[in-house]
């Protein structure tokens, strides 16, 4: 770790972890894992992250994949899928937690920025949970899982948030339920994801005249988003001190602890 993100591990990182780990619903998250053989999940390597490869404990895939205990978990190179999602190392879960006939599946990627940099990189490419699994599980999951990429080094979570508002629909017109079921557009930037947002967008409203990106609406009026948003690539960036740590730690402040650290 450089200085910088020695720190943040230090005053930030460390202390938002252990907070979280006082949950009742961070014990879901212990590496009480097994492979599809219904064998104990051992420890998984990943040779091509990290400066010199990465060893995880089981503990370790379960926060840094989302994988629930008493999953099971198959994990598995891929190539580049027609939707989009970027070649790399699935790790997915089978839990009850899921919708039925769906896995949380979670990519470890390599991106690449600027000219030619590789960083090593989270894609959430399904978390569907079901209507009766735990309420927050997902933001506890999402927490911890930024706790452990950061710790391992990862630079950003990126991930599709589906979904759109019908601020505008027609009241006559028949719903979508499928796609009107689908809200990651309304819950991912409360846990500090963000992307750009286009002018066109706002439909003449002003106050959003010098937006530029989701969390910038978010500032000024979050229930506009949540009826009028819709669906984009998003990202977390992961990098001490940014935007996304900010949100993601006062929405964890706000849904969980009474107290904070200063």
């Amino acid at each position: 770790m450089t200085p910088e993100q020695t720190a943040f591990y230090h005053t930030v990182v460390q202390p938002l972890e252990a907070q979280l780990l006082g949950l009742e619903l961070a014990k879901l998250f212990s590496g009480d894992l097994y492979d599809m053989q219904d064998d104990p999940l051992g420890p998984v390597s990943l040779p091509d992250f990290g400066d010199h490869g990465l060893l995880l404990s089981p503990t370790q895939v379960g926060r840094l994949f989302m994988a629930p205990d008493e999953s099971n978990v198959d994990i598995a190179a891929l190539a580049e899928q027609e939707d989009g999602t970027p070649a790399g190392v699935h790790a997915q879960s089978f839990t009850d937690f899921a919708r039925p006939e769906t896995v949380i599946d979670v990519c470890a990627y390599k991106d690449v920025i600027g000219a030619g940099v590789r960083i090593d990189a989270l894609y959430l490419k399904t978390i569907m949970l079901r209507s009766d699994a735990p309420e927050r599980l997902c933001t506890v999951a999402f927490a911890l899982q930024a706790c452990t990429a950061f710790q391992l080094g990862f630079a950003e979570v990126t991930g599709y948030a589906a979904g759109k508002g019908r601020g505008d629909a027609d009241p006559d017109e028949e719903e979508d339920d499928e796609e009107d079921d689908l809200v990651g557009y309304q819950v991912w930037p409360k846990f500090g994801f963000d992307a750009p947002v286009q002018p066109v967008e706002f439909r003449g409203d002003h106050r959003f005249a010098q937006c530029r990106s989701v969390q910038d609406v978010q500032e000024i009026d979050p229930a506009w988003w949540e009826a009028n948003g819709g669906a984009r690539e998003m990202r977390f960036d992961l990098a001490p001190n940014s935007r996304s740590w900010q949100v993601l730690v006062n929405y964890l402040h706000n849904a969980f602890f009474e107290e904070w650290y200063e």
